[in-house]
């Protein structure tokens, strides 16, 4: 496919004789000069999350190397079966977060952190196991990463330069330059096996700006000049920086925020939240039905939903990694109400 510039000069150059040479001159001019690695407004490489309307989250969340071991065998098959059944377009799998343990092998964080390979980041390459079982049935990979290191992990937080302690560090483009090579790193080894990336922790109190957006933006698009990012800000649904491609929308309560078209400030409309009681939770917390008719009116607004659901640590329970039966019904509920006349 095409990149936004390479199809824009494209136009540019089969409508030349309709412009007045100096109009002409002035775009070309900006067309070349144009970063093909930042994000604009209304870009289109967010068109396939607006049409895949629907997706889930899980938060595999490693707090320790026994259950880093576990990612061993977490059923990418089954997690993927199980996803083809609820309708969801897209998959977002997250990298790691607070306990420093992450779910994917990464050389340029383990020399920088001062780590072994496997003693912090998996042996086993989760994401592209699971890429390999989502590619067969059309769903979409995105990943999630904090916009720091590990709060829980002072040897890495000192190892960058942060201070240290288990919360949100203060952070700076020095900071962000060495986390940009770790990002970087990542997003080079899947290339576009990843349509898109969730950043967490881009808190203005610890400092984040648009500047360090744009850092971790360009790391992501120099793995995949197509692929999308986000930013959170926290709780709420807003456009937060001028590198996001769609909105974090981060929601706790998300029944009374609906779009009132696609863009908000240029940005696709989008609002993640969770199924069960909290983040990660197996369980259940409203009726099936309420989750149905509020997707249902944000899709037909052209928004988009993403909804978290609990992964199982026991095999006593079921196949690692797998969601549990009160959640697959609901969701099922919801894959009804959407899907009903476009997909069986």
């Amino acid at each position: 496919m095409k990149s936004i510039k390479t199809q824009w000069m494209a136009s540019v150059l089969a409508h030349a004789k309709l412009m007045p040479l100096e109009v002409f001159l002035t775009i070309l001019i900006s067309l070349v000069s144009l970063d093909p690695l930042e994000a604009g407004d209304h870009n289109p490489h967010t068109n396939w999350l607006q049409e895949a309307r629907f997706g889930l989250m899980m938060h595999v969340l490693p707090g320790s190397k026994e259950q880093l071991d576990i990612i061993k065998n977490f059923d990418v098959e089954t997690l993927a079966e199980q996803l083809e059944a609820a309708g969801a377009a897209y998959f977002l799998l997250t990298l790691g977060q607070n306990s420093g343990f992450m779910n994917s092998p990464n050389s340029t964080y383990d020399r920088m952190a001062g780590y072994q390979p496997g003693e912090r980041c998996s042996t086993r390459d989760l994401p592209l196991d699971l890429y390999k079982a989502l590619k067969p049935r059309n769903i979409r990979l995105m990943l999630y990463l904090p916009c720091q290191t590990p709060c829980g992990d002072a040897r890495a937080q000192k190892a960058f330069g942060l201070a240290q302690g288990n919360w949100n560090q203060s952070i700076n483009m020095a900071f962000a330059e060495k986390w940009a090579e770790v990002i970087y790193h990542w997003s080079a080894r899947y290339g576009d096996k990843i349509s898109g990336w969730w950043f967490d922790g881009g808190y203005q109190n610890v400092g984040f700006n648009n500047s360090i957006a744009q850092a971790y933006g360009k790391a992501v698009k120099r793995g995949n000049a197509q692929t999308i990012v986000t930013f959170n800000p926290g709780i709420t649904l807003i456009r937060w920086t001028k590198a996001e491609d769609y909105t974090a929308g981060e929601l706790n309560e998300p029944f009374k925020h609906l779009p009132t078209g696609r863009w908000l400030e240029g940005s696709q409309w989008h609002t993640l939240s969770y199924l069960g009681s909290d983040w990660f939770r197996r369980d259940t917390r409203y009726p099936a039905e309420k989750w149905a008719q509020w997707v249902k009116n944000v899709v037909a607004k052209k928004g988009v939903v993403t909804l978290d659901v609990g992964p199982n640590w026991n095999s006593a329970h079921g196949p690692i990694g797998s969601i549990s039966g009160k959640q697959m019904t609901q969701l099922k509920t919801i894959r009804k109400a959407l899907f009903s006349h476009t997909r069986k």
